[in-house]
Parts: structure tokens; sequence; C-alpha cells
């Protein structure tokens, strides 16, 4: 699963769960790693996530995510091969600029490791920030295949980051469904830390015991430089 909060010169892939509207700039490298985990029993768990995006400019950026890395075994490791484009609206980008109004599309196509064939995780939604506040919100669909959500499914989901300081932003984001990997309501905040690393935390709640456990969440990421 996912965290990560607007930071000033660097991109994010997801709000938690949910993809930032965020893109990763060009001839830039991001790394991410994100733990899932529930230290105590019952039930105790770990799931890891491994993204790397590599800016391509035009708003765009292309996506290489491992997903379903866990303890106890999910039987289900996926790579997924993509892209991720955010799409500023017209004639309100120029009437409106801080309130960075957006269309977010992305897609990746699932290839599982570990037999189950091939699918496709695909996403878009809208986001803006209130005047004053500054707070983004998000709110979208996404649609999956059993690669990674271990069914087929289509989502609802929305995302809320609030900036506090500079360096702070307490950050939300929600999936509607009842699957494995998503169908969580997160809840958490970013840090950013020196020399384009962040810092996120969080605690997932289940919408159901379909979903899965309760849990913490913990990821690093950084943007490093694409030598040529």
């Amino acid at each position: 699963m996912l965290l990560l909060s607007a930071l000033e010169s660097c991109a994010q892939q997801t709000v938690f769960n949910v993809p930032s509207a965020d893109v990763t700039p060009e001839g830039k490298l991001f790394l991410q790693h994100e733990s899932q985990f529930r230290p105590y029993n019952p039930h105790s768990f770990w799931l890891g996530t491994h993204y790397t995006a590599v800016g391509i400019g035009h708003n765009t950026e292309l996506d290489a995510t491992l997903f379903n890395v866990s303890t106890p075994r999910s039987n289900n490791i996926t790579l997924g091969l993509g892209f991720k484009s955010a799409m500023p609206v017209a004639g309100l980008k120029e009437k409106f600029p801080e309130r960075e109004i957006k269309v977010t599309v992305g897609s990746e196509v699932l290839v599982s490791l570990e037999g189950e064939g091939v699918g496709n995780w695909s996403y878009a939604h809208l986001s803006g920030r209130l005047p004053k506040l500054n707070t983004r919100l998000t709110a979208g669909i996404s649609t999956g295949t059993k690669q990674v959500f271990g069914k087929d499914t289509v989502d609802f989901i929305a995302a809320v980051e609030q900036p506090v300081t500079k360096k702070l932003s307490l950050i939300g984001d929600w999936y509607s469904g009842h699957e494995n990997f998503t169908g969580f309501l997160i809840v958490g905040f970013s840090y950013k830390l020196p020399e384009d690393t962040a810092l996120y935390a969080g605690f997932q709640i289940p919408n159901s015991n379909a979903n899965g456990h309760s849990g913490f969440v913990i990821e690093v990421s950084k943007i490093l430089p694409l030598k040529h």
C-alpha cells in the first residue's frame, strides 16, 4: 500500500493508496518503498510495495511497481508497468493557477510473477486545492484485476492533503472496495527531509474483515537526477 504528500520539488506516486496528482519532474528518477505491517497478534503481517518512476516531461511519468511481496506469503507477487499523466484543466489553469485543478489518468499492465497471467490497473480522478486553506481534494475511479487486487474490481477513490508547514502535511485516502490490496481508509502525515527525501506514516482501517486487518504504514521516497 502506499503514502505521500505534496513536496515543493518532489513528485509522489500516491497519497497513501490513491494515485497522486503530482508527477515526477522531467529528467528525474523517483524511488519509493512502502511497508504495511501489523507487528502484534492476532493477524500479524508485513506487506511491501516498491515503486520506480521516471519523469519524461509533458506532465507524464513512466512507472514500474512491484506489488504484494509479503509475509505471510501472498502467492500473488506482480510487476506493474505503465504511466501516469496529470493534466491541468484548460482555461482554469490560467484563471485559477493556485487552485491546481488537474485531471489525472494512469494505467499499468500487471504481469503476475506467480503464474496468474496478465491484467491491468487503470484510474482517473479530478483534483484541486481549496482557497485559503490550500487543501487538495481528490476524487475519481479505479479499476483493476486479480493480479494485484485478488479479484476484478471497480472502486471509488478519494483523498485529502492538508499542508501544515512547508515540510509537514496531514494526508488521508480511501478506496471503496472490499479487495485485499485496497479497501482501506488510511490517515497519517508526510514530512519532507533534506535532499529530496520524504517520510510518510499512517494507520490503515479496513472497510470490512474481507479487506484484511488494521495496521501501520511507513514509506520512504527519494528523488534523484538522471545522468545523461
